[in-house]
């Protein structure tokens, strides 16, 4: 073979699929007929649609903007979660709502809901270490532990600037949940 020659890949086979046409799911993603979109068949059609509260499209995942109303969020779900003010029990209720509600993406949903002290072998492990006993029920200031986190990260990061970035999203969303922007027309 020689490597001065370009050459084009041949194409693969198309792969067997079952008899009839495949199905679509509600999210738009054309599946193969058992269901299981498995393989090579699982393949997006379109996007979905943009998350609506109260309306208003929010943004969705990263894309946390001026325009994003985590207050409504919050008014809409029937909550009225204060992150200066909230158990780690409380957070992870709260953090599934933003998740659904398209404020902050799966990511950021799964660092928010880890919180240790629910953990069952908590005051075996950390407990331990730090003698101090779980109390997952106690209130807390969530935007302060995510400035102190931000600044950890900015201290005594690696290097991981995406490390930086998720506590800087999830800080600002907490902030602007705790101080809406209120604006009367």
């Amino acid at each position: 073979m020689r490597i001065d020659v370009p050459t084009t890949p041949t194409p693969l086979p198309p792969s067997v699929s079952p008899q009839g046409a495949p199905l679509v799911s509600p999210h738009g993603i054309q599946q193969g007929r058992d269901n299981t979109g498995g393989g090579r068949e699982l393949v997006p059609l379109n996007r979905p649609p943009p998350a609506l509260v109260g309306g208003t499209e929010i943004a969705r995942s990263d894309e946390v903007t001026e325009t994003t109303r985590p207050a409504s969020v919050r008014r809409e779900s029937g909550g009225d979660t204060d992150t200066h003010n909230a158990s780690p029990r409380e957070m992870v209720e709260f953090s599934l709502d933003l998740y659904v509600s398209g404020v902050i993406s799966y990511d950021d949903y799964a660092v928010l809901a880890f919180q240790p002290e629910l953990h069952p072998d908590y005051n075996k492990t950390i407990g331990a270490l730090t003698g101090e006993p779980a109390q997952p029920d106690r209130k807390r200031d969530h935007v302060a532990l995510w400035d102190e986190q931000l600044q950890f990260e900015l201290r005594h990061g690696s290097g991981d600037a995406a490390a930086v970035r998720q506590a800087e999203r999830i800080r600002d969303v907490l902030k602007q949940i705790a101080n809406p922007t209120e604006i009367e027309a």
